[in-house]
């Protein structure tokens, strides 16, 4: 580098540093960590190891079977980096003295003295312009459609020994001259915000400050807020890179008490990067499918969309498909994580990625809890929700399908909550219940205010029998609630050691025997300690 200019290391770091941290780089995270690999490896020495498959699974994601000839994501990513180098040259880093070069037909970085710059950047560059997979040089790859694959990493200005007191002068300088005046946008995402959307970065972050237990919800791909029965409010669509806007077509969907939550998606490969403070969460990711399967527009089926999803850095969800995971098209289908934390940079990693098929997700969540337990899941049948005598919240009747809705028509005895009991759920029905990995309890709330002689539809004993199943297994046969409790009067029935089915589900399904099935309230705790 001799014949370029002579430019200390610790110069090179600062340079480094100040391009990671300009608004330009802040708004691209994935082409800033792409960088910053590209200058570690240049300063560990080891620029030899620097090669489009390292590229592609060290920084991009993509799994060790990766094959250059068949996936140009490295060969595309740094050609975006280049020309996102050139822009901030041309912008923010017009008056730096040194800059970051990526020459043409190769992946490792250049140092060199601004006024040397242009020349360094034609160095190197083949004549035809055409990229070979196998060796990875060139620069002539065709634009492709953006693909997002973010790890959790720690930023080089974070790591000891890599920012020199007159580097994080420059930075600092640099960093009231950008807050002093406005900076023309030039990133894609540039227009949604506009809309309402707040895509990632630290400065989206410290508009909607996330608040240790508070809960964070986002309907993806939707431009405005909505408040849902339980009084939660969602957030329009924000922390996102990559993807698209989507309208789903619009249909009714079983299994959920809120239709808005998925009349919005976010759909392409893309990620989202959720600023948490530090502690345990548990992650709710919102899908249906409307678009593919009998019945819809797009025909089709089962595999014909299927896609993985990772949380910083761990797979999540593989060969994800929404059809085969709710039982169809038509059908919210709700997954819940726990023990979920942000990584050492305070962010919640999400990545959508495809297998065939655009990826999709309908609304997040991230709530509060404890390590290792999912918070309880509490449903009546209502449409309201209900706080009991222990101060515990009742949703409305959720995740049902099947049966009919209908008002009690008696005080029921026997309970210290009355409340739970004034409707029920009756006929042939099922509750897919979403839950994670464990062993959960489940406690069913009954009460017969039909049949019995001191009830409006008489008889008395066997007038209404059916039986209980969780996940093809019966819990119980031949209920026979008034049998056992008598007319108007709560009868509880507690099962222990349920296991999550393999979509992530307690299945609970009401079979008639004579008459329809029934029930009033659901109760599930997490057994998993």
């Amino acid at each position: 580098m001799g014949d370029i200019g002579t430019v200390t290391s610790h110069g090179e770091r600062a340079e480094v540093n100040c391009i990671l941290q300009s608004a330009a780089f802040v708004r691209s995270p994935r082409l800033a960590r792409l960088l910053e690999y590209l200058c570690a490896k240049y300063f560990a020495g080891e620029v030899d190891q620097i090669k489009e498959y390292s590229i592609a699974v060290e920084v991009l994601d993509r799994p060790a079977s990766f094959d250059p000839a068949e996936d140009a994501i490295a060969r595309v990513e740094v050609h975006r980096l280049r020309k996102k180098l050139r822009e901030y040259y041309a912008a923010e880093g017009a008056s730096n003295s040194l800059r970051v070069v990526i020459p043409t037909g190769r992946y490792a970085p250049v140092f060199v003295a601004a006024d040397h710059a242009s020349d360094e950047g034609a160095r190197g560059s083949n004549d035809s312009g055409i990229v070979s997979p196998a060796t990875g040089t060139g620069d002539g790859c065709p634009p492709l459609a953006e693909q997002i694959g973010m790890r959790a990493h720690t930023p080089l200005w974070r790591r000891p020994g890599t920012l020199t007191v007159a580097g994080l002068v420059l930075c600092a300088a640099l960093i009231v001259l950008l807050r002093a005046r406005p900076v023309a946008a030039s990133h894609p995402h540039e227009s949604a915000a506009a809309a309402g959307f707040v895509p990632f970065s630290p400065a989206s972050a410290a508009v909607l400050p996330a608040v240790a237990g508070e809960e964070i919800r986002i309907l993806c791909g939707q431009r405005s807020p909505h408040t849902d029965r339980m009084g939660r409010t969602w957030a329009a669509d924000r922390y996102f890179e990559g993807g698209d806007y989507w309208e789903p077509p619009r249909q009714f969907l079983t299994r959920t008490f809120d239709q808005s939550l998925y009349q919005g998606a976010r759909a392409g490969e893309f990620s989202y990067h959720i600023p948490l403070p530090p502690g345990v969460y548990e992650l709710h990711l919102y899908f249906a499918e409307t678009a593919f399967g009998p019945g819809t527009a797009g025909g089709s089926g089962e595999n014909t969309r299927v896609f993985h999803v990772a949380v910083n850095g761990k797979r999540l969800l593989s060969d994800f498909d929404i059809i085969s995971d709710a039982g169809g098209p038509g059908i919210a289908d709700e997954r819940v994580f726990k023990d979920i934390s942000p990584g050492p940079d305070g962010v919640l990693q999400l990545r959508f990625m495809s297998q065939r098929s655009q990826p999709i997700v309908n609304a997040i969540a991230v709530e509060p809890a404890r390590t290792h337990l999912l918070n309880p899941v509490r449903i009546y049948v209502q449409d309201k929700p209900y706080t009991d005598s222990h101060r515990s919240i009742w949703m409305p009747d959720n995740f049902w399908s099947g049966g009919q809705f209908a008002a009690g028509s008696a005080f029921v005895e026997g309970s210290q909550d009355p409340g739970l009991y004034a409707k029920e759920r009756y006929g042939h029905f099922s509750y897919a219940i979403p839950v994670d990995q464990g062993r959960y309890g489940v406690t069913l709330h009954f009460a017969e205010t039909y049949w019995g002689l001191e009830n409006p539809g008489g008889g008395g004993v066997g007038s209404r029998v059916f039986d209980v199943y969780g996940n093809g297994m019966a819990l119980v046969r031949n209920l026979d609630i008034y049998k056992e409790a008598g007319g108007s009067r709560a009868l509880l029935k507690t099962f222990h050691g349920l296991e999550s089915n393999a979509q992530g589900k307690l299945m609970l399904s009401f079979v008639p025997v004579h008459n329809y099935a029934t029930i009033r309230a659901i109760e599930v705790v997490d057994e998993s300690r």
